[in-house]
């Protein structure tokens, strides 16, 4: 009865690069530091209709993680929590979740790679704000973010998207 009635969240804080772009370690923001798993399983107890064994595409986050539990325990959410409770992606994909998640890391083990990213699972914008270098990958044909589409004219339009994006954040957070 009490795994019947009990929420389990596997994560992870971070990956380790393990080579990835000849990097060791954590703190980039390419896939293999900043793509974690996030599984969730949803008591049985709250009913056999709920979905089960689906993949969500919506860009989470760890900041999900205490919204989501304090929800599922009827707990109010304070306001200044930054995250949002999961239990509305339960029964679909709802309008008004997050459109991207965002990352910054002010030095990654030198000065030059201080960076800041913002994702969504599809494409990917890193600025690296020290150098000014810019970064994009579509996700989608190169999850190893093997091609730098920051010079290639066809990604312009969708680089301005996600430099308005990050800009957006540094602006509401100040």
């Amino acid at each position: 009865e009490g795994l019947a009635n009990t929420l389990i969240v596997f994560t992870s804080d971070h990956g380790d690069m393990m080579g990835d772009h000849h990097h060791w370690r954590k703190t980039y923001a390419y896939e293999g530091s900043a793509r974690i798993p996030f599984v969730v399983q949803w008591p049985s107890a709250w009913g056999s209709d709920l979905p089960r064994g689906q993949v969500c595409h919506k860009p989470v986050e760890l900041r999900d993680i205490m919204p989501t539990l304090l929800d599922a325990a009827g707990v109010d959410i304070p306001d200044s929590v930054d995250g949002s409770s999961l239990l509305g992606l339960q029964d679909g994909e709802p309008d008004g979740w997050r459109e991207f998640v965002q990352g910054e890391h002010t030095t990654c083990y030198d000065h030059d790679h201080g960076m800041q990213y913002a994702t969504d699972g599809q494409e990917k914008y890193i600025w690296f704000h020290h150098t000014d270098e810019e970064q994009f990958f579509d996700l989608r044909t190169d999850p190893g973010e093997c091609k730098n589409l920051a010079a290639d004219a066809s990604a312009s339009s969708r680089m301005d998207v996600w430099r308005r994006r990050l800009a957006q954040v540094n602006e509401e957070r100040g």
